[in-house]
């Protein structure tokens, strides 16, 4: 007689109550149901639907309301979700800056993923490939502001800083990169994780001690639930450098992908790419410019 063992279905990495087969099937569904809802040009983008306007819908909640419902169902529930999720969005649509100052949030965002006509009026780019802009952080979704809306990033930047310093503190963990090299993750559920980018400062000060890291820091945003960073101080960069690479490369399949890059974030805040990827996926480092001085002046360049 011989015996035969079934194993166990495997997760889907982004989400995991669905197998990678049903999470496929779901994302399929998204798609069909936000286009039949009258959402701009969705698109399903790993764990979430984002539409024309930038408006962000994530599918982990939907993923968990399925994954016990039979899958003849499913379609009749997505559906249902969808139309429920446009009929807020029309209801909710608030009327003046004041309706929705204790709303928006900034965020960093991937430039190229920005719609077209998302123009520097909207928010500053921070860096190659990095945009700030300002979202509404609505109960059902999070949705972007283009352009000139409620006046802009000018109106809208000053109220979106001051509410994402207002989101619950990230958590802190400390990663040993070896070689006395420390990088410090601060992680987020929120959809907000990268964008401490923009309070960095106030982030190491409370947490590491350094109000203002006198030779810089080396960052990463793989994703948009982390931002990472290491002060540049001695000869530990070697190992940091190493370790951001590392992050920055395995964020390129989590929820919310963002940047592959590591940065050089300067005192005054000013952001510099320091990572350069070859044809075969690997990664070299960059040392020129304000790096480069950094470098010069801790004495581990010529």
């Amino acid at each position: 007689m011989a015996w035969f063992s079934r194993s166990a279905p495997v997760p889907d990495p982004l989400l995991p109550p669905l197998t990678a087969q049903q999470a496929d099937r779901l994302r399929s569904e998204a798609l069909d149901a936000w286009t039949a809802a009258g959402f701009a040009s969705p698109q399903v983008r790993g764990d979430h639907v984002v539409d024309g306007t930038g408006a962000v819908y994530g599918l982990g909640n939907l993923a968990a309301s399925v994954a016990d419902v039979p899958e003849r169902q499913w379609r009749a529930a997505v559906r249902h979700h969808a139309d429920v999720l446009a009929e807020l969005a029309r209801t909710d649509e608030p009327g003046s800056f004041d309706d929705v100052r204790h709303l928006v949030v900034a965020r960093v965002v991937d430039a190229a993923t920005l719609p077209e006509g998302s123009g520097p009026i909207a928010g500053p780019t921070i860096a190659p490939g990095l945009a700030v802009r300002t979202t509404l952080d609505l109960p059902t979704h999070v949705t972007m502001l283009h352009d000139a809306t409620y006046g802009g990033w000018a109106v809208t930047g000053p109220d979106a800083l001051a509410n994402l310093r207002k989101l619950p503190v990230p958590e802190h963990t400390p990663l040993d990169a070896g070689g006395g090299a420390v990088v410090h993750c601060f992680f987020s559920d929120d959809f907000f994780g990268a964008s401490r980018l923009l309070v960095l400062d106030e982030l190491l000060a409370a947490h590491v001690g350094v109000e203002r890291p006198a030779h810089g820091t080396l960052v990463v945003v793989p994703h948009r639930h982390l931002v990472a960073a290491h002060v540049l101080a001695d000869a530990s960069v070697v190992n940091a450098m190493i370790a951001l690479v590392a992050l920055a490369d395995r964020g390129r399949n989590a929820p919310g992908a963002l940047s592959a890059e590591v940065y050089y974030r300067s005192p005054d805040g000013t952001l510099q790419t320091v990572s350069r990827h070859d044809e075969d996926g690997g990664a070299q480092v960059v040392v020129d410019g304000a790096f480069a001085e950094a470098m010069t002046t801790l004495g581990l360049v010529g």
